[in-house]
């Protein structure tokens, strides 16, 4: 009697699963209250669809397509594989909505021009990359970080009457896992070409502030105005790089 019982109840929610997987995509994002002037040309089921365009805030995405991964209801979130073009990029990512609100992101990858993000640094060019291994967030705060920032092709704001600055190469990596309500995020910054050696800690407080603290040392290439505005911030110390504190938001 248990094993017709248990049959009974896994070809129930077989059957449930079946007909929820037939709903389709446009009731779907009616469902969990997606705008309608917001979406368009929305096509397939909420198991597996697409949509032309998606209008978030000031952010247009299109076309998105996404596929649910049916084993992850098993551990009570609803889970898909999400494919995104923005503006000049895109984004790759599994996604999934837990019961207790927590949002994830697994395998995510992302480019788009720092512009995008950051009008002011992007103004001459700038890619931004993200490659995170997981990303979470709840409440609006990010609790777990494991990946890298990456900005390339970023041009220094420095006025200079000769060639303006190369473009460098910097990068956030982080290793943060289950914070706790009250700690920050923070990641190490490092660089890779330019004409500004960089090391430090960036540190991010809700809702978009960051400090940096660390050091920046001219490169040989790097130009006098370059040069003079670092003095400004303080003596170079013996290796000739000085204290670096930055705050600001985006």
């Amino acid at each position: 009697m248990n094993r017709i019982r248990l049959l009974a109840g896994a070809g129930l929610v077989t059957l449930l699963v079946s007909l929820v997987s037939l709903i389709p995509a446009h009731v779907a994002l009616a469902i969990l209250g997606v705008p309608a002037d917001t979406v368009s040309g929305v096509a397939g089921t909420v198991w597996r669809g697409s949509l032309q365009r998606l209008a978030i805030d000031s952010i247009m995405l299109g076309p998105v397509s996404w596929q649910v991964r049916p084993s992850r209801l098993l551990l009570g979130q609803l889970a898909a594989n999400v494919e995104a073009t923005l503006p000049d990029g895109f984004v790759n990512t599994g996604v999934a909505l837990s019961l207790g609100g927590s949002l994830s992101f697994t395998d995510l990858r992302g480019a788009a021009p720092v512009a995008w993000l950051a009008p002011a640094a992007g103004r001459d060019g700038g890619q931004l990359a993200a490659r995170f291994e997981r990303l979470d967030l709840k409440d609006d705060r990010i609790n777990t970080a494991i990946g890298t920032l990456q900005v390339a092709g970023v041009v220094l704001p420095i006025p200079t009457a000769g060639p303006r600055p190369a473009p460098g190469t910097y990068a956030i990596t982080f290793d943060s896992r289950d914070l706790a309500p009250e700690a920050l995020l923070s990641g190490e910054v490092t660089d890779s070409g330019g004409p500004l050696e960089v090391s430090g800690t960036v540190t991010f407080t809700p809702p978009r502030s960051y400090a940096v603290s660390g050091t920046a040392k001219p490169r040989p290439e790097a130009p006098p105005e370059l040069r003079t505005a670092l003095q400004m911030m303080g003596p170079a110390n013996p290796q000739g790089a000085h204290a670096l504190a930055l705050s600001g938001s985006f």
